[in-house]
């Protein structure tokens, strides 16, 4: 049986890429193995080594296996620690930034996280709240008004050495219409915005993990952004929705609750893809689910991916 190489490198990487992630984050490995993984990067060589001594036998395939299989740990550990590369050791005198305010109407919240991890939620007592903490004692800059909020890591200092860490908690009132715009480098954030209104939602990551839950959410804009990182995306089925997806060198998992019609336009170089695997069909050069034209609420998303992969309703949910 002849073996195709490149198809199984790819295949090797992409399963490497995402299960490392995974596991991570479902505590099957501590993030101290997985923070190590970058010292694998030898294997590499092995690979192409092993690739010259073996060419012009039937095992001439093994040495891209290695090479892929050890970029594949290697940037997996990468998308998963992301927080903890480049942001130095902190201090011995953490500090904290806590305000809390409300929104006069339609509002706008900006947040650029650098090195760290946040968790968004929303509240219930219709103000915004915000509780920003860093272990070297680095403020981040909190700026509002009636119709805006800006959160802000603090870049003072002699670059990413003695930045140190940031932990971010933020609540978004319910009944105020949000635009929300979120950048985060070097970060790991969970977005658990239940019953949010918002008149957009947009996400960048570079370099870390994204979970965007929207359960419940009236979202009428979506943008997700992913540069050398790892999202989950949850949708909601309480709104018709249009929206963006790209990952570049990446991972990608999107979760719809069954009711929601989705309709998919994909691009991409050297990416992976599962809709046809799940009962969805193609239309005009998009794909879409059975029940794309009866459904109450529909979302419409054009998906990117350029050395990346996107799975829908991927086995165990998205996590």
């Amino acid at each position: 049986m002849r073996v195709d190489r490149g198809r199984l490198n790819w295949g090797v990487f992409f399963i490497l890429l995402g299960a490392v992630p995974l596991a991570y984050h479902q505590g099957v490995v501590p993030s101290s193995a997985i923070g190590e993984a970058w010292r694998l990067w030898p294997f590499i060589l092995v690979g192409i080594g092993l690739g010259f001594v073996l060419s012009r036998t039937p095992a001439a395939f093994l040495g891209g296996v290695v090479v892929a299989a050890t970029m594949g740990l290697v940037l997996g550990g990468i998308f998963a620690v992301g927080p903890n590369v480049g942001c130095g050791g902190g201090g011995n005198s953490p500090t904290s930034v806590v305000r809390d305010g409300s929104f006069g109407g339609a509002s706008t919240v900006t947040m650029h996280l650098q090195c760290g991890s946040a968790t968004i939620t929303t509240s219930t007592d219709d103000r915004w709240h915000v509780n920003a903490t860093n272990d070297a004692g680095r403020d981040a800059r909190v700026t509002s008004d009636s119709t805006s909020l800006e959160i802000d890591s603090n870049e003072n200092g002699n670059g990413w050495t003695d930045r140190g860490k940031d932990d971010w908690q933020v609540a978004l009132p319910r009944s105020s219409q949000v635009s929300l715009s979120s950048t985060l480098d070097f970060g790991d954030a969970r977005y658990q915005l239940s019953q949010a209104n918002l008149s957009s939602a947009a996400f960048t990551l570079n370099l870390g993990s994204l979970h965007v839950d929207l359960t419940g959410a009236s979202v009428a804009d979506l943008t997700v952004s992913t540069n050398l990182g790892s999202a989950w995306v949850e949708l909601s089925g309480s709104s018709d929705l249009s929206g963006t997806l790209r990952t570049n060198l990446g991972s990608l998992e999107v979760c719809a609750p069954p009711e929601l019609g989705l309709q998919i336009t994909s691009t991409g170089s050297l990416s992976s893809s599962d809709f046809s695997g799940l009962g969805m069909f193609q239309a005009g050069g998009a794909w879409q689910t059975s029940n794309y034209a009866t459904a109450a609420h529909k979302a419409n998303l054009t998906v990117n991916t350029s050395l990346g992969s996107v799975k829908l309703h991927p086995a165990g949910g998205c996590k």
